[in-house]
């Protein structure tokens, strides 16, 4: 998701910028010079009727999933505020730019304390974190250490016949969206969206093929931690959108 690297960050003496929404000077640049043309990309409020997609819908209600991540508040009010909340989460993004990437999991924006960290989101999320007995991880964390066989995801994600399309060097680069089945596309949207956030939604790399494997097999995941390192992938790279700008609605 990195894109260029930033340009040195001015220093104190060559900056004037507001104390009451942005936390140094580096913030304030981040915000004026990177944020401010970036758009959010909304994540996807998810409804599903009895007779579809039973599946899919079984296995989001499972993970809880369907409370808070995907399901989210379209009240009049919400809309009101909508151009509120977008200044308001690029300020958040600006303010916990770091660039020694050490920043606390938690930031001031207008008076408000955000807290990003991985048990406040699991909490606001419901998201509960299942650890097997006698594991220090979730069983998706334990997988995506794995040396892991692309002929394995490739026969769960893509139709028969299909597999990953190869690099220059031989490597699995990627399954192209026409040859994924129509569960793993089904994940893939929701994922693009609510779970690691990307405006690229036309095919499936290797590391997206890793995620949507996982879902299918039902492997329990930490979506707090998950949600919690993209947010500060987001704030310490250029990527062309800014994500999760449901959870901000949590401090209007």
């Amino acid at each position: 998701m990195a894109s260029k690297k930033r340009k040195a960050p001015a220093t104190p003496s060559q900056v004037r910028y507001e104390q009451s929404r942005f936390t140094s000077p580096e913030a304030w640049e981040s915000y004026t010079d990177i944020l401010v043309p970036r758009k959010l990309l909304p994540e996807r409020n998810v409804v599903i009727y009895h007779t579809e997609f039973d599946e899919f819908k079984e296995e989001l209600e499972r993970r809880k999933w369907d409370e808070e991540l995907t399901s989210f508040d379209e009240s009049p009010k919400q809309v009101m505020v909508r151009g509120h909340l977008v200044i308001f989460w690029k300020e958040f993004y600006a303010n916990i730019y770091d660039p020694e990437d050490k920043s606390p999991k938690q930031v001031m924006v207008r008076g408000h304390l955000v807290k990003f960290d991985v048990d406040t989101l699991n909490t606001f999320l419901k998201t509960p974190v299942i650890i097997e007995e006698g594991e220090e991880l979730t069983a998706y964390s334990r997988f995506a250490l794995l040396r892991l066989d692309p002929q394995e995801l490739a026969a769960k994600l893509s139709i028969p016949g299909r597999g990953f399309e190869l690099n220059v060097d031989g490597l699995p680069l990627k399954i192209l969206r026409k040859n994924i089945t129509i569960h793993a596309q089904t994940w893939s949207v929701l994922s693009y969206s609510n779970l690691v956030p990307t405006y690229h939604t036309f095919d499936i790399t290797l590391d997206w093929a890793k995620l949507i494997y996982g879902i299918i097999m039902k492997m329990d995941m930490n979506m707090g931690y998950l949600i919690s390192h993209q947010i500060s992938i987001i704030a310490q790279h250029d990527s062309s959108r800014l994500g999760f700008p449901s959870l901000n609605h949590n401090f209007v």
